[in-house]
């Protein structure tokens, strides 16, 4: 049984609701890449549960921030694991625009395109340097495989909203639209 599977069987036993994000999100809507980690979105008033679920199934808390919390599991044999704390509220509106995860034999969903885009351009606006090159890379490459039009207003404003109007331009210059 794969990691994802063991999390998101033990998550709804402990009735606890998660979406996948990150690069697993990003090769779900269509652009296949490595990913080296499990990111995950999670009630920020259910981290302490998170934390007692993923200590059972052998993860060492590693890092915890504001925001985020890290975790590794101690043998190397299963990737590290990523906590993005957000509201219940914030939860809930993922959670109802959530697909299913490819060959979802566990029940877990995964954030829906808009969602995944908001999140990284997100990231880029705020997450320095060393995210702004994988995060817009994946913004690329999912506006193309999705045949995104950077001119639809909907999409012009969810960059405008959670990134900047230079992102926006740099991605839109990036995937060739005028």
């Amino acid at each position: 049984m794969t990691t994802l599977a063991t999390i998101a069987i033990r998550a709804a036993e402990k009735k606890l609701p998660f979406l996948v994000v990150g690069g697993h999100a990003v090769v779900a809507h269509g652009f296949p890449r490595s990913t080296f980690d499990i990111d995950l979105v999670v009630a920020r008033d259910d981290q302490d549960r998170w934390k007692a679920v993923l200590q059972e199934l052998g993860y060492v808390l590693l890092h915890q921030g504001p925001t985020f919390v890290q975790f590794k599991e101690p043998t190397g044999q299963v990737p590290p694991l990523y906590l993005m704390l957000v509201s219940r509220e914030t939860l809930s509106r993922f959670l109802g625009e959530a697909v299913a995860a490819p060959d979802n034999e566990c029940g877990a969903k995964i954030v829906s395109l808009r969602h995944l885009l908001a999140l990284k351009c997100h990231a880029a606006k705020h997450g320095g340097q060393h995210r702004i090159v994988k995060d817009a890379d994946d913004v690329i490459r999912l506006v193309e495989a999705n045949r995104l039009k950077m001119s639809d207003p909907e999409i012009r404003e969810l960059f405008l909203k959670h990134g900047t109007a230079e992102f926006y331009e740099k991605v839109r210059r990036a995937t060739g639209q005028n």
